[in-house]
This record gives C-alpha cells, structure tokens and sequence, in this order.
C-alpha cells in the first residue's frame, strides 16, 4: 500500500477556510475560526454538536474545512471498543498517518488511545459530508513546529501570546490576544486549511485509511521564491 505524499494539485481560489478544533465531549470547548480570502474574520466557541455544525456551513460549498481530531480509524478495526474482538485482531492501536508524524520528530497519540475524541470526530465528518463537504484531519502542534513557531506553553497565558505574536505575521486579521488554547488552535487549523488551498501542503498517511494534512516546506520554499 502506497503511503499518501501530497499528489500536486492547482491551488484553489481564495475561500473560506473553517477551523475546528474539536473537543471529545460537549461540555468541553470547541474553538472554530474563519478565515475569508486568507483573512481571519472571527473566532468562536462552540460545544455541541448543531453548534460546531452551523459554523462549519459557514464554508459554503466551495470552501474548506479542517479538523482537529482523528477522522478515521485504524486500519482494520471496525470500532475502538474495549470489549470488541477488533481490539485485539488485528489490534492496532495507531494509523499510519501518526507512526509518520512520529518518524518525523512530532510527538502524537495513537487513535485508539483518543477513543472518545475520534468517536466524535467520525460523527462530526460524516455530518459535514451529508452537508456536501469533505473535511480534511489537521493537527495545529504538527503545522506550528513544522513552520518554525512556538508550538508548546499554550495552557498558560504567556505560551499563548507567544504563539499569538507569531502567528499573526501569517494571518492577517488576527487580533485576538485573549484568545483560549481552543481558539488558537482553530485559527492554525484554518491556516493549514489555506496552505492546503494554495498547495502548500502534503499528505501523510494511507489514502485508504486515512490522511492528515501538513505544511510542505519544499513547495513553501519554493513558492517563496517565485
């Protein structure tokens, strides 16, 4: 099976790009950005489900929206519960996608080990293809360390102004100092949904099982130049 790289693609038109940063349990926050034409045009907290839902149309058809959460499961396993013979054949606890994040030196969980937040962030997607989109799996701590900004210290104040500094030189419109670790995080969602439009990005993972979506230094570097 061919290991996903990120096929090159035509960027697409500026658009919407909605960011999610899902949380496993309603009464926990979801922090959702958008971005308009590259320009972030507001931040949120959602917790249920028809919450996140009505921002994400937001995108409208033609935009993008991008997930913080495991979208698919492990190949193999028909579920991820406890008691379910798929536990333990074939038994795999983490998608390809995540054993390459870690050969590249960005430290995630396994699927099965965020049971809870990927039970909901199936349901979230199948939900948002019923609505005619396709949402693509993000991870903000991978898109910050990957493009050289502070990726770490965001459950305190002074972590998330320094990761706030940093990413407003890459996201006009952003003036959100107060902004929770949620909110932040969305807003990185929505950026990576951007590079993904300009094609900017590539994918890790197996196509069949499943991708994430990550900066692509080389075709930045390279668009830099242009």
């Amino acid at each position: 099976m061919a290991v996903g790289r990120g096929r090159k693609r035509r960027p697409r038109a500026p658009g919407v790009c909605v960011g999610i940063d899902l949380a496993g349990v309603e009464h926990r926050e979801t922090g959702v950005a958008i971005l308009r034409k590259g320009r972030l045009e507001s931040i949120a907290a959602a917790w249920t489900d028809d919450e996140i839902l009505e921002l994400a149309r937001l995108a409208g058809r033609r935009g993008t929206i991008a997930i913080n959460a495991p979208l698919t499961r492990p190949m193999g396993r028909c579920c991820l519960d406890d008691d379910c013979p798929c536990r333990h054949d074939p038994g795999t606890r983490s998608r390809q996608l995540e054993r390459e994040l870690g050969r590249m030196g960005v430290p995630t969980l396994a699927t099965a080990l965020l049971k809870i937040l990927a039970r909901r962030g199936a349901r979230i997607a199948e939900a948002i293809r019923s609505q005619g989109q396709e949402p693509i799996e993000v991870y903000p701590f991978a898109t910050l360390r990957l493009l050289g900004l502070p990726c770490v210290g965001k459950k305190t104040p002074d972590g998330r102004r320094k990761i706030h500094r940093a990413l407003k030189k890459l996201v006009p419109g952003l003036k959100h100092p107060k902004a929770s670790e949620h909110q932040l995080d969305a807003v990185v969602c929505a950026l990576t949904a951007q590079l993904w439009r300009e094609g900017l990005t590539r994918d890790v993972g197996l196509a069949e099982e499943g991708n994430m979506v990550i900066p692509d230094l080389d075709r930045r570097r390279r668009s830099a130049r242009v």
